[in-house]
């Protein structure tokens, strides 16, 4: 009598929604819409090769000079070369880092039958066999295969928490990356243009135009700023992110420094820099000390100075080498105020990059600026929402 009586009620469930469906005009049922993603990996370029290869270049990537490579195989598999950047970027640092500086891979990709192997990790002959790999997987399986198609739906099957991954943390790398790249297209070449299909079979993007304004090198050999839009960043004032915000970041990056997050902010109030502007030079330099010489110099800001009696360092490679982090932190602050804003008086981004960067490139200087500024503004957005976000709970706990 029970089983009949579910019976019952479930027919009747069912005759009440197909009376509700034809009273509405025998229209579908269908679930509500899910929101778009504005990352969406199958689609047109939205950066070009000059821009690739300028990202590429400034990272000292073992893969500049072929942009014009990955964003031929973007074109060829329908994938905007935006993304292809930015998993590079997170991956590998552009190649700099890790197993990939063996594999050439640039997305670390683990072992597939068309290549070698190495410490379970695919192995390509050259950087363009790794692009086309990784295009060719994105396409036909996350895409085509499984109908992955935004960066929220793919990073946790690419990137799997399982492996140890931080995939909200990846998801926003990536989706940051895109979103400072495509802006970075637009104010250094203006917008990617139709591609043009050549004679190969390839699509070939025309040569973009530099906006006029650059920073340059002076007559006397140092480095001046033309006006620069955005120089509204003064290196000068209190603290604008939080310890615990420093601290969630470089744990994020599985930072050596992240046992020094108080030392960062305590050394900002000190010199009276705003950490925040360290730890975007940080970034630039070294991936807060993961990646290149830093490793082995414990200067996460690269300071390319020559050796002084108070500094407690040596020279490496031109560069000034610490025992440990900590005498790094406290030097490049010390240094950056007492030197670069105390005697030059370059008090702004804007004003201290080109002085500071090791490159003359007028294109990757502005690069330079724009990036720390970016991250400067991302950063001290996220730090005032981790704030909010903390108090409801303290004040919870202190009625508690």
């Amino acid at each position: 009598m029970q089983l009949s009586s579910k019976i019952l009620a479930v027919s009747l469930l069912l005759l009440l929604l197909t009376g509700a469906s034809l009273a509405a005009g025998n229209t579908t049922l269908r679930a509500a819409p899910q929101p778009a993603s504005a990352y969406v990996l199958a689609g047109p370029p939205t950066v070009s090769p000059a821009l690739i290869d300028l990202v590429l270049t400034s990272y000292h990537s073992p893969a500049a000079g072929k942009g014009q490579a990955l964003y031929d195989d973007g074109v060829e598999y329908g994938i905007d070369p935006v993304y292809a950047l930015a998993f590079f970027f997170h991956e590998s640092t552009f190649g700099t880092a890790g197993i990939a500086r063996e594999t050439l891979s640039l997305g670390n990709l683990r072992c597939i039958p068309d290549a070698a192997c190495i410490d379970g990790f695919a192995a390509f002959p050259s950087w363009e066999a790794g692009f086309v790999a990784w295009y060719r997987l994105i396409r036909t399986v996350y895409i085509d295969s499984w109908g992955l198609t935004t960066v929220e739906e793919v990073i946790p099957r690419y990137a799997p928490a399982a492996d140890h991954n931080d995939v909200a943390g990846y998801i926003r790398a990536v989706e940051s990356a895109v979103d400072t790249w495509r802006s970075e297209q637009l104010r250094l070449f203006g917008p990617v243009s139709g591609t043009a299909s050549t004679t190969t079979g390839k699509s070939q993007q025309p040569t973009p135009v530099p906006t006029p304004t650059a920073v340059v090198p002076s007559a006397s050999g140092g480095a001046i700023a033309t006006p620069y839009p955005a120089d509204g960043y003064r290196l000068q004032g209190s603290p604008t992110v939080s310890v615990d915000f420093i601290a969630s970041l470089l744990s994020q990056y599985q930072s050596p420094l992240v046992d020094d997050a108080r030392l960062i902010y305590e050394s900002g109030e000190r010199t009276g820099l705003d950490p925040v502007y360290a730890l975007a030079f940080f970034l630039h330099d070294s991936t807060f000390g993961t990646v290149g010489l830093a490793r082995v110099t414990h200067s996460p800001g690269l300071l390319h100075a020559p050796v002084t009696a108070t500094c407690r360092c040596h020279s490496l490679s031109g560069y000034r080498s610490y025992v440990s982090w900590e005498d790094g932190i406290r030097d490049w602050f010390r240094y950056v105020h007492d030197y670069y804003v105390g005697e030059r008086g370059l008090v702004t981004v804007g004003q201290l990059v080109p002085a500071y960067a090791q490159s003359r490139d007028p294109l990757v200087v502005k690069t330079f600026i724009q990036m720390v500024e970016r991250q400067v503004t991302l950063w001290r957005q996220q730090s005032q929402q981790q704030a909010r976000q903390e108090q409801p709970t303290q004040a919870v706990n202190s009625q508690s």
